[in-house]
């Protein structure tokens, strides 16, 4: 016998104590204990079922379409090495299921169906060279039946009910409202979902602890709670999931799927705010840093549900002028939101040049514009539209049946006409209007109190009544064409109250009515500035600021060089990166922004002196969520005449006392003009130690710059 026979021989005899030793680990499966070495070969499960599935498919495509051309010895074998390893595998998912974290329950049917795989195909090599039905036809068609159905529960158990199906029978996720929405079912549990539920459920509870319902939650796990309710900062769901990658106890797995920086956010603040798991969102204070970011992906995720094309970015272009504004919802959403600015620059017209864009129209204001009763045909055309402003308007509303059109209409806004209650009446023909606001309508309280009985699930907002009370104005918009430009820019301030008037500053601070400029008309930008505008009536509280950080690219250096090299995940184009006039978004990992923590960010430049150098300004990020701090130190040198530097700058940014979500900074540094600037060294700081009130407190803070622009 040659040396390759007894060697198969032998894997025959091995295939035989293989069966033996499945038997041995069905029947004590739940007495035995087994050794680390045994624990290993268990943990090997997932990267070992990959091959029976592929052998046992293969095996049986060679049957069936190579059976006559292939020597059979090598078909022989073939079987056998796929046999040989489907037990080995079933062997260590055997070996694995008695680790901790796993139930009974929930891997039987895997189980038994990976059993049965094994059984079938090692029938099928036995009796290969049988010439029967059983053996030819029927056993592999159930052998590729069982790998298919021990793949789908297998995935079922490490990615959920149905994973394999899920694509063909999953349905469009639910819009949820913000009246509706809950911390816990909206916001929370999705996340916990899609980054945590897969070792922490029924069928696998991973440190026995499962993250699926509330109850399991609050019961916490073998470490200790997952939340604790006297002090959430000790939560040890907090801790885990604020640890570094590499650490074996952050969560998730390092392999695993990981949070993003808003995620953590969220489910930091929502257990520092006592973790509440029946409390709508709405019931928050205003403070909420929960509430506030759990808005935000709230109408986030609404926005994207949109499955119409965007419009072409050129036609959006074409159709903005000074008193019409189209823009997204979002950078990402082809929806678009329309506002008409100038009453006596408005006509029919200016809705009809719409029609380009009205299957991307979801939000119209058309306030204090002079339309015309037609102008509602026109309208009832823009098949998405959920919000429509016709306050002050002066329209009637003889034609709002055309209305009914409009199948995505939930908001309408009516104040200010006069409204009769025949054209009332037509509202309740709009399919899902939700809210109609009617403040000053000339409709008497018992025409409105009737409307309200015949439609219930309508809100009707009346308004304020004039008892003195202010309403807070909305804030202004900064217009422009680019953060970063060249020479000079144009800026045009706009407000959709007409009689508001528009106080600005370019300096960064606070603008008020008292000493700050006054816009009367678009001026231009020719530097670096930090615009905040804010608008003001009589009879309104001031709005809340609007604000813009504007960059003027002057020159270069003509070398630079980084003393310390950034954070290698946060790396971009290194030193280059700050000098490509691309601004950052406020996706510090997108590889637009240099990230430093270890140590400072330190550059040195040098020019040629040709030109005097008045400043240097440095975009700056921060997000106390994500550890990006301001610099806990600002500080310039240039190197005088002698080769010494010179300090010209030292500064010490203020820091917040709270999360205040992700902002960019202009810094600016002026050059001393009695020392010559042919060399120019900046250094920011990390923060040493994250303060008291953020959740990693202790941990060293980040600095991030993007661009560093020289004028």
């Amino acid at each position: 016998m040659s040396i390759q026979a007894r060697f198969f021989y032998a894997l025959e005899y091995l295939l035989i104590i293989m069966h033996s030793m499945v038997i041995v680990l069905i029947l004590g499966q739940n007495r035995l204990i087994f050794p680390p070495i045994l624990e290993i070969l268990g943990r090997m499960h997932p990267l070992l079922l990959h091959f029976p599935i592929v052998l046992l498919i293969l095996a049986a495509l060679i049957h069936w379409l190579g059976k006559h051309k292939i020597d059979p010895n090598i078909r022989d074998h073939f079987l056998l090495t796929s046999v040989l390893l489907t037990g080995l595998t079933v062997i260590a998912g055997f070996l694995l299921s008695s680790e901790s974290g796993y139930n009974y329950e929930n891997i039987k049917w895997h189980q038994w169906t990976a059993v049965a795989l094994f059984w079938l195909s090692s029938v099928w090599y036995w009796f290969y060279q049988k010439n029967s039905l059983i053996v030819h036809k029927l056993l592999p068609l159930a052998i590729l039946a069982l790998v298919i159905i021990t793949g789908h529960l297998g995935a079922t158990i490490t990615h959920g009910k149905d994973f394999l199906l899920e694509p063909l029978t999953s349905k469009k996720s639910e819009v949820i409202s913000m009246e509706d929405a809950l911390a816990f079912d909206h916001v929370i549990k999705p996340i916990l979902e899609q980054k945590c539920i897969s070792c922490h459920k029924a069928s696998k509870q991973k440190g026995e602890l499962r993250l699926d319902e509330a109850q399991y939650i609050l019961a916490g796990g073998k470490t200790g709670l997952s939340i604790s309710a006297d002090q959430p900062e000790e939560s040890l769901l907090i801790k885990r999931i604020h640890l570094p990658l590499d650490d074996e106890e952050h969560m998730p797995p390092k392999e695993k799927a990981q949070l993003n920086e808003e995620e953590i956010e969220l489910i930091t603040a929502w257990i520092m705010e006592s973790a509440h798991f029946d409390k709508k969102i709405l019931a928050y204070e205003q403070s909420s840093v929960f509430a506030n970011l759990a808005k935000t992906r709230i109408e986030k995720n609404s926005f994207l549900q949109y499955d119409f094309p965007p419009a072409a970015a050129k036609t959006i272009q074409e159709l903005n002028t000074d008193y019409r504004l189209i823009r997204s919802l979002t950078p990402s959403s082809p929806a678009l939101e329309v506002r008409f600015f100038g009453k006596n620059e408005f006509d029919s017209k200016k809705l009809e040049e719409l029609g380009k864009i009205q299957k991307q129209i979801v939000s119209l204001n058309l306030s204090n514009m002079n339309l015309q009763e037609g102008d509602l045909i026109r309208i009832s055309k823009f098949e998405n539209l959920e919000y429509l402003n016709l306050n002050f308007t002066n329209i009637n509303g003889e034609n709002f049946g055309e209305l009914k059109e409009l199948k995505s209409l939930k908001q309408i806004a009516l104040s200010g006409n006069p409204l009769s209650e025949e054209s009332f009446k037509m509202l309740s023909d709009i399919p899902i209007l939700q809210t109609v606001y009617l403040w000053n309508t000339g409709l008497s309280d018992e025409i409105i109190k009737k409307f309200q009985n015949q439609n219930p699930n309508l809100k009707l907002i009346v308004g304020f009544q004039d008892d003195g009370v202010a309403i807070t104005l909305n804030q202004p918009f900064i217009e422009y064409d680019s953060i970063i430009f060249r020479d000079s820019q144009l800026i045009r301030l706009k407000h959709p109250i007409g009689s508001t008037n528009i106080y600005y500053t370019l300096d960064g601070s606070e603008p008020d009515s008292l000493k700050s400029l006054l816009y009367k008309e678009p001026f231009t930008l020719e530097k670096s500035s930090t615009i905040k505008a804010k608008a003001f009536a009589k009879g309104w509280i001031g709005s809340a600021n609007s604000q813009a950080v504007l960059f003027k690219a002057g020159r270069q250096p003509n070398k630079f060089n980084l003393t310390y090299e950034p954070n290698a995940k946060y790396s971009g184009n290194g030193a280059v990166s700050l000098f490509d006039l691309i601004k950052g978004d406020e996706d510090f990992a997108s590889g637009k922004w240099l990230g430093f923590q270890e140590n400072p960010f330190e550059i040195t430049m040098e020019f040629e002196n040709q030109d005097t150098l008045q400043d240097i300004s440095l975009s700056i990020l921060s997000d106390e969520g994500s550890h990006i701090f301001l610099p806990a130190k600002i500080e310039a040198w240039q190197k005088a005449r002698n080769g010494n530097w010179v300090k010209i700058y030292e500064g010490t940014p203020e820091q917040p006392q709270q999360n205040m979500g992700k902002r960019y900074h202009l810094e600016e540094i002026k050059v001393n003009q009695e020392i010559p600037s042919e060399n120019i060294k900046i250094k920011l700081s990390p923060v040493a130690s994250l303060p008291s009130w953020h959740p990693s407190r202790g941990s060293k803070g980040w600095v991030f710059v993007d661009e560093i622009l020289i004028n």
